[in-house]
């Protein structure tokens, strides 16, 4: 019987803009490098953050409201 070994090869397909080093992108692009920690953000992050800016701050308009309908 002939015994199949299977071999994992990591290939990367970024490497870090600052130094160099092979990196892994994360699920929506960008990666932060584990050698000189310089990071790239994926595509749309701004908009993202400012959208859960907006959020929070909706939500905590939303509970001061509220808290202030409960002291009468």
């Amino acid at each position: 019987m002939r015994e199949v070994v299977m071999v994992a090869t990591v290939t990367y397909s970024r490497y870090c803009a600052h130094c160099g080093t092979p990196v892994s992108e994360g699920p929506e692009g960008g990666y932060v490098c584990g050698a000189c920690f310089h990071v790239v953000e994926p595509v749309g992050a701004d908009e993202a953050r400012k959208a859960r800016r907006s959020e929070r701050a909706a939500m905590v308009a939303e509970a001061a409201r509220l808290r202030a309908l409960q002291q009468y």
